[in-house]
């Protein structure tokens, strides 16, 4: 499958998918930034073949503490379909700014521990009311189809990390088009 077979790909917008990552480590580099070191080896989602890395790029996110932080992934690019992906520590939630332990307080009702306002609260709930159907679908058909062994109780991030692997993970027309 190559990427210009996707119809989400329109004129010079480019397709970036994503990676999840749970084995790897945090590191400070000479420039004093947080670099996220992988310690998996990626196969492409798309078409199955081996990503090798083409460079890096700064992601900002908002950590359970409320402090704005900034991790340093990987660009990693398919030898098979040549979709670009990035590779993101299990520690976020792709195109969310708040990192996983905040979603999963917000998810599990307990807000008084995140540090975010109320109406970023509300919409979290309400991306995870309006997904949680399509996720649930999503691990069932990964069950079936692979007899992928997925807890019958996840925690959200083990749910991202399955559906974004799965390259089963819902894109937004705005996420396309930003940079």
């Amino acid at each position: 499958m190559d990427a210009s077979e996707y119809p989400d790909k329109i004129g010079i917008c480019k397709l970036v998918l994503m990676i999840m990552i749970s084995r790897y480590r945090l590191r400070k580099n000479k420039k004093g930034k947080t670099v996220v070191d992988s310690f998996e080896i990626n196969v492409c989602p798309v078409c199955g073949h081996i990503l090798i890395v083409i460079g890096v790029r700064e992601r900002k996110y908002i950590g359970s503490d409320g402090a704005k932080k900034a991790l340093v992934i990987r660009r990693l690019r398919c030898k098979g379909c040549r979709v670009i992906h990035h590779e993101l520590p299990d520690i976020l939630v792709p195109y969310k700014r708040h990192c996983v332990d905040t979603v999963e307080s917000i998810i599990g009702g307990d807000t008084a521990s995140a540090c975010c306002e109320e109406r970023t609260i509300q919409r979290i709930r309400s991306w995870w009311a309006a997904c949680r159907l399509y996720f649930e679908g999503a691990l069932s058909s990964l069950r079936e189809k692979y007899d992928a062994v997925i807890s019958h109780n996840p925690a959200p991030r083990e749910i991202v990390r399955a559906v974004v692997n799965s390259n089963l993970w819902v894109h937004t027309r705005s996420a396309f088009l930003s940079g």
